[in-house]
C-alpha cells in the first residue's frame, strides 16, 4: 500500500469513529448549536436592551455591552424577528438583574487568543450551513471590534489559533474548524488571518474529507521559510485519492504543492487548488 494511501486510509479511521485529528494539535474552542439552560454566555451584540418582558416594548432594565456575560433560566415561546433573523427571547440572569434578551444576541462561541476577544454568532440562512459572524473586539476598554462574515462548511464548528509566523501585517492566524459527523461530511479548516488593522480577512477553505475508503481529500497549508531569502512562505499541498474499481483495488491518486507568498494584503500567485495541466512552451 502506497504512502499516500495510507495516510488517508488513517485519516478516514479518525473520521469515522469521530476523533478528530485537529483535537491533537491545537486548543479548540466549540461553537454552540443552541443555548442550554443554567449555561453562562457572552453577548455577541453591543449595547443590549435587558428588558422585563420577551418584547421590544417591555421596560428596559439595563444596558448590556459585548462580552457581557449572561447565563440562560429559560428559552420562551415569543421570537423577535428582524429582516435578517427569527430567534426566540430568552429569560437571562446578569448579575443580580433578571430579564429577557433575543438569541441573536447572545454568542455561540467565545474565545481569548492574544490580545484579541473572538465572539461567534451562527445564523441560518439560504446557504446549507447558514452564516457564521465573527466579533473581533480589539480594545478591551471602549469594546470596539471589527466583524466578519463567513459562509462554513459545516454545522459542527470550532475555532482554533495559530500564531503569524512572521507574515507581514497579520497579527495571527485564525482557523475555523470543521467537524463532519458521518463518513464523506467535511473536516476541514477556513483559515482567515488577523491583520494589523485588526481585521480578518478569509485566505482559504481547506477540505479535509474521508467516505470509507471510497475517496479521500486532504487539503493543509504549511507555514515556513524560503530557505534562499528567509522570508515566509506558505505551501500548500492537497493530496485526493479515488477507488475507480472496488474489485480490482484500483486507486486514481492526484498529488498538488504550490508554494505562495503574502506581500502583506493577499497571496501570490492568486490562491488556487484546482488541478492543471502544464501548458508546453513554444
Amino acid at each position: 500500500m502506497h504512502f499516500l494511501k495510507s495516510k488517508i486510509l488513517l485519516t478516514l479511521f479518525f473520521i469515522c469513529c469521530l476523533s478528530h485529528t485537529y483535537a491533537q494539535e491545537k486548543e479548540i474552542t466549540y461553537v454552540a448549536e443552541s443555548f442550554r439552560v443554567n449555561t453562562t454566555y457572552a453577548l455577541f451584540g453591543d449595547n443590549v436592551k435587558l428588558r422585563a418582558a420577551p418584547n421590544t416594548t417591555s421596560e428596559v432594565i439595563t444596558i448590556l455591552r459585548i462580552g457581557d456575560e449572561v447565563t440562560i433560566l429559560k428559552k420562551t415561546d415569543q421570537f423577535l424577528e428582524t429582516a435578517t433573523a427569527k430567534t426566540a427571547w430568552y429569560e437571562v440572569k446578569h448579575n443580580d438583574k433578571t430579564g429577557f434578551i433575543a438569541g441573536q444576541f447572545i454568542a455561540n462561541a467565545h474565545k481569548k487568543s492574544g490580545d484579541q476577544h473572538f465572539y461567534l454568532h451562527k445564523t441560518e440562512g439560504e446557504d446549507a450551513f447558514g452564516k457564521l459572524h465573527i466579533r473581533t473586539i480589539f480594545n478591551a476598554t471602549t469594546k470596539a471590534y471589527t466583524e466578519t462574515t463567513i459562509e462554513p462548511l459545516d454545522n459542527n464548528i470550532g475555532i482554533s489559533f495559530d500564531s503569524s509566523y512572521d507574515l507581514e501585517n497579520i497579527i495571527q492566524i485564525v482557523n475555523i474548524n470543521y467537524f463532519g459527523d458521518s463518513c464523506g461530511a467535511e473536516n476541514g479548516t477556513t483559515v482567515l488571518f488577523l491583520k494589523e488593522n485588526y481585521q480578518l480577512v478569509k485566505i482559504a477553505d481547506l477540505s479535509l474529507i474521508g467516505d470509507g475508503g471510497v475517496y479521500g481529500l486532504i487539503e493543509k497549508f504549511t507555514y515556513t521559510f524560503n530557505e534562499e531569502n528567509g522570508q515566509p512562505i506558505i505551501i500548500f499541498t492537497k493530496e485526493e485519492e479515488e477507488l475507480i474499481d472496488e474489485e480490482k483495488k484500483w486507486y486514481e491518486t492526484k498529488h498538488m504543492k504550490r508554494i505562495f507568498e503574502w506581500n502583506g494584503e493577499k497571496l501570490v500567485p492568486e490562491f488556487s487548488k484546482k488541478f492543471a495541466k502544464r501548458t508546453p512552451e513554444n
